[in-house]
């Protein structure tokens, strides 16, 4: 239990770092958030890992400048993707080539929640299609990696 509180602060802190160290690039309709690289976790890692990306997003997202609306809604996608990951991962357990697909579907919750709710409809920051596109895009660019490399390799270091 106590190692499971420990590797959950360590994501959120790592996730937060991200986010802040890379502000420019982790909001808005042109985003690659790095710290998005983390998202395919729940699929390996279980509960301790949809509760740490959580509260790093909510942390995170204190320093969007989209506000409270992205600290909630950015929440909640958060969440969203995490849990759905986390059952892919009881549902069918470990397997490679399942990762890729869970960053496409981390992706479009991603481009759902932020390109269209809150850029499209709540700021009207442009047409919801494209921003949809457009931020499902940048969410690729950072979870199809950290799915084919970055979580690999944690699998290997947690699990061994």
């Amino acid at each position: 239990m106590k190692v499971a509180i420990v590797r959950g602060i360590v994501i959120a802190a790592v996730y937060i770092s991200l986010v802040v160290l890379l502000h420019p690039l982790s909001f808005g309709p042109i985003q690659i958030r790095v710290a998005d690289m983390l998202s395919p976790l729940p699929y390996i890692m279980g509960i301790e890992s949809v509760l740490a990306l959580t509260l790093g997003t909510a942390v995170a997202n204190i320093f969007s400048p989209f506000g409270i609306w992205d600290i909630v809604i950015g929440t909640v996608c958060t969440l969203t993707y995490s849990i759905i990951n986390y059952i892919i991962g009881k549902l069918f357990g470990y397997r490679r080539w399942l990762l890729p697909i869970v960053a496409v579907v981390d992706s479009i919750i991603v481009g759902l929640y932020i390109g269209v709710v809150l850029l499209g409809y709540i700021f009207e920051a442009g047409q919801p299609h494209m921003l949809f596109l457009l931020v499902l895009l940048g969410n690729l660019a950072a979870t199809i990696p950290g799915a084919l490399i970055v979580i690999p390799a944690i699998r290997r270091v947690v699990y061994k």
